[in-house]
């Protein structure tokens, strides 16, 4: 005669496996420190973004949508999430922008986007009127 029924067997054995498995994530952040992947930096990235065309519709309310969006985006100094509210702009492209900028140096004309893997003839003809190069 056991104590226990099957499925209470069976319900006992998951919680000591989520606590083992807790154990074994606080142990690790213990040994190695904090360096486990966070999403934070985006985030602020993102919502700092949100604030900007926020209050740019707050300036200028007779303006649609899309273009309060996509108004002025500097390729030289951007962040992802500024460049990921030009349509046609991923977080991919925008993030190979970054990079080749960071390579590459300041574009000194649209043209140079060219040379950014995944952007093509079409999509800097898609994208040229929402971005800017300089101040």
């Amino acid at each position: 005669m056991s104590i226990f029924t099957q499925q209470e067997k069976l319900i006992i054995k998951f919680l000591f496996g989520v606590i083992i498995l807790g154990i074994v994530v606080t142990g690790y952040r213990h040994w190695f420190g904090e360096s486990v992947p966070s999403a934070e930096k985006e985030i602020m990235a993102f919502k700092s973004a949100a604030m900007r065309v926020a209050e740019e519709k707050e300036k200028n309310p007779g303006e649609n949508r899309q273009t309060q969006l996509l108004k002025s985006v500097n390729i030289n100094t951007s962040n992802k999430a500024d460049m990921m509210t030009i349509p046609g702009i991923g977080p991919v492209t925008a993030e190979r922008i970054i990079l080749h900028r960071e390579d590459q140096g300041l574009f000194n004309s649209v043209e140079e986007l060219l040379n950014v893997k995944g952007i093509g003839p079409k999509t800097l003809e898609k994208i040229r009127t929402y971005i800017k190069y300089e101040d």
